[in-house]
């Protein structure tokens, strides 16, 4: 064999070597950072899933750009596994673009360690006031912060149950409880703030251990019943709102309203674990299922297909925490990653900032729209209402999907 046409087929064997590394790397790399294991897996897994379908359909509707939304995972079961997973997405994965948290304990230090590495951040669910306070330029949160999201519970006690109930809202007892991270003292923050401007009494502000710290809740309820308040606003996440609800049950607390602030009172398996007790209670929360016809055309239909996924890949009905999930990864996926002009944190952050996205542009009635500090200004928070085991919206009214049941909650008794 002549030496050239050796050089040729050596020249070709390394072209396609060289070839082969491009061709695998058509993706867009997503590093996801949610708690998927620990206290707060519930959560975390159920953000994580709508992440992931929303992934599923921009890959099967053509991708981004033409190239496909590669999801490399991470589980950030604590602050400390967070810092870790971080880094190791950043330095080991090559990833540049983050989403996550489910909770501000992992969002806190996970957005501070991508920031220092100069990585996109885009949080989902996560409330602290303080993730965008910082002064970041890379981290830019979807959903809203604990004020937004904690004061439709003050609003429901003001606007709707203090009406039913015939009494002047300053005539109104409450008592607000939380679990003693940050989620809870800043959600009984927003609440106590709230009462104080609308001249409701709080008789009683109380936290308590979170998860699995926490095996009696007893004392408390012991508490609410000596300060006997007409409406209970209560954080909790999953576990304890199970303990709190069976507990309350047991020894016979029965508030004229009982609202908790998203969280365990808005996952979907708390009908599971309480069954019809759980009928009746109340939640501020993100939307899980606002009335369609507060929909553009095409979120009605990205709404019809994300149920439909996610059922037959997850075998449930999806709910509050999916669709948060999933709004921010469609968000991130089409809007942002969609119109930047490249996949760069600088560019992605340009092309943040130049956000306009409606109200009722994504499956929850949210748009998008950014201030200076990294806050969507377009997302809001709805107060639900478990109704035959289902969370319904019941407020406000032009998005409610259901009438509220007449007080007090059936099944409490």
């Amino acid at each position: 064999m002549s030496l050239k046409p050796m050089l040729t087929s050596s020249l070709l064997g390394i072209a396609v070597l060289a070839a082969a590394p491009a061709t695998a790397q058509e993706t867009i790399k997503v590093g996801t950072v949610f708690p998927l294991t620990g206290p707060t897996a519930v959560f975390g897994t159920q953000n994580f899933q709508g992440v992931v379908v929303a992934a599923e359909m921009i890959n099967d509707r053509g991708g981004v750009k033409g190239k496909k939304i590669e999801l490399v995972k991470a589980d950030a079961a604590s602050p400390q596994a967070a810092i870790a997973e971080v880094n190791r997405l950043i330095t080991q994965a090559g990833v540049k673009i983050l989403v996550g948290s489910t909770t501000t304990a992992v969002a806190m230090p996970a957005t501070q360690e991508a920031e220092r590495a100069g990585v996109f951040y885009w949080e989902g669910a996560a409330i602290a006031e303080q993730i965008t306070e910082r002064g970041f330029k890379y981290t830019f949160r979807v959903a809203l912060p604990a004020a937004g999201l904690g004061t439709p519970a003050m609003d429901y006690t003001v606007k709707v149950v203090a009406p039913t109930l015939k009494r002047d809202p300053k005539d109104i007892r409450v008592a607000i409880v939380g679990e003693e991270s940050s989620f809870g003292i800043s959600m009984a923050d927003v609440n106590v703030a709230a009462a104080k401007e609308a001249g409701v009494q709080v008789v009683l502000r109380e936290t308590y251990p979170a998860g699995s710290k926490n095996t009696d809740l007893s004392p408390l309820i012991l508490k609410l019943r000596a300060a006997n308040p007409d409406v209970l606003i209560a954080t909790a996440f999953f576990n304890d709102a199970v303990l709190l609800g069976r507990q309350m049950k047991e020894l016979r607390f029965v508030p004229k309203a009982y609202i908790g602030t998203s969280a365990g009172h808005s996952t979907l398996t708390l009908a599971d674990a309480l069954g019809d007790a759980v009928n009746g209670t109340f939640s501020s929360s993100y939307p899980p299922d606002v009335n369609p016809g507060g929909l553009t055309e095409q979120a009605r239909a990205d709404l019809t297909e994300f149920k439909r996924r996610y059922q037959e890949k997850y075998k449930v009905v999806p709910s509050v925490q999916e669709v948060v999930g999933f709004v921010a990864g469609w968000s991130l996926f089409r809007d942002v990653i969609g119109t930047a002009e490249s996949a760069e944190p600088d560019k992605l952050r340009e092309a943040v900032m130049k956000l306009d996205v409606p109200i009722g542009s994504y499956i929850n009635g949210w748009g998008a729209k950014f201030d200076a500090k990294g806050q969507n200004v377009r997302s809001f928070a709805t107060v639900v209402q478990w109704q035959d085991k289902k969370m319904t919206v019941v407020y406000p009214l032009e998005l409610a999907t259901a009438k509220p049941i007449m007080l007090p909650a059936p099944g409490s008794k």
